[in-house]
């Protein structure tokens, strides 16, 4: 799902509202805590921009020319391991159930190198920690991709494809709907976002493609039409994930969240879903804001690209944390190999 190709213009679409939120209150003067904090996020936007200057080139299929059994992909391997290990810490010690969903248009003949050796390597990783795994390949692979994906616009689901998508996620929610979170949190505790959408977005989007549709977030920055409501009365579901999740091209209504709102109308479905992030975005969303949502199962989407986007001019330009990552020598000799001969 994060071929350029495919989600370029969708990424288009998405960018005047990520990560940005505007006030017209009058500036209160910060403490010296927030004055280093500020510094601080100056200092990382300007070396990010340095290294983007000098490493411009975000990886694509080349990373995998060679096979699966580089040096490079086992660093990227172990990068993601060590992430998936810290989710399923971090999501299971609240009690609540993670699923992980491997979820990709990119099946059969379309399958990319990224998919064709991700996707076995992040089921082997799910098996080894215990996480539970659906995999959708086969289903999609199954379906007529005229049907189920926006082809030959856009590679993402369509409609018929979102349905088909969450009416398997509804049987999970109901395999586990005794299952609850044992964490609370006071108001006072919990940010005022839980995702990164901009809080009350309101926009009609065409991603370029001449494919208009209606973005809604809630207050909370989620896409949904509405607030969550605290102390929860209804059971939690939290999705996490890139487009496949967030659903372009789609309105509220006919996204992956929006269709299982309308199967499960006594529960909470909580999109958080951003284009082109990977699961340190994951982690770092759930730890900063998503877990003060209080979510009872949380569906965590999976590709093969996950792997490859934790190279470090992918996390350079599009990472959530907006830190500056330097290369690894093995990412360094590869890059002065590959786009600097």
């Amino acid at each position: 799902m994060k071929a350029i190709n495919i989600i370029a213009g969708a990424l288009i679409a998405a960018t005047p509202f990520l990560n940005s939120c505007t006030s017209e209150e009058a500036p209160r003067k910060q403490s010296p805590q927030e004055a280093r904090a500020e510094q601080q996020r100056e200092a990382d936007k300007k070396k990010i921009d340095d290294l983007n200057h000098q490493y411009p080139k975000v990886p694509d299929e080349r990373i995998l020319d060679d096979g699966d059994g580089t040096p490079l992909y086992a660093e990227l391997k172990k990068r993601y391991k060590d992430h998936a290990t810290q989710l399923k810490q971090q999501i299971e010690s609240t009690g609540a159930k993670m699923i992980f969903v491997i979820l990709t248009p990119e099946v059969g003949k379309g399958i990319q190198n990224s998919n064709r050796y991700g996707i076995p390597y992040i089921k082997s990783v799910c098996s080894e920690l215990g996480i539970e795994c659906f995999d959708f390949t086969p289903l999609i692979a199954s379906q007529d991709p005229h049907v189920v994906t926006q082809v030959p616009k856009d590679g993402h689901l369509s409609k018929a494809g979102t349905k088909f998508v969450a009416d398997h996620l509804a049987v999970f929610i109901r395999k586990y709907s005794d299952v609850k979170s044992h964490v609370t949190y006071k108001d006072s505790e919990r940010p005022e976002t839980f995702g990164d959408l901009a809080p009350s977005t309101d926009e009609i989007l065409d991603g370029g493609k001449d494919m208009p549709y209606h973005v809604k977030a809630n207050a909370q920055g989620l896409r949904m039409n509405h607030d969550v409501k605290f102390p929860k009365k209804k059971k939690h579901v939290l999705l996490i994930g890139d487009s496949a999740f967030f659903c372009p091209f789609l309105n509220n209504e006919f996204t992956i969240s929006g269709m299982l709102e309308k199967t499960f109308p006594d529960a909470e479905i909580m999109n958080s879903g951003i284009i082109l992030w990977t699961i340190e975005d994951y982690l770092s969303l759930w730890n900063e804001k998503a877990k003060f949502s209080e979510p009872d199962i949380v569906f965590v989407e999976a590709n093969g690209a996950d792997i490859t986007d934790l190279f470090f001019t992918h996390r350079n330009h599009f990472s959530r944390s907006q830190k500056p990552f330097l290369p690894s020598p093995t990412e360094e000799k590869f890059y002065k190999d590959t786009y600097q001969r």
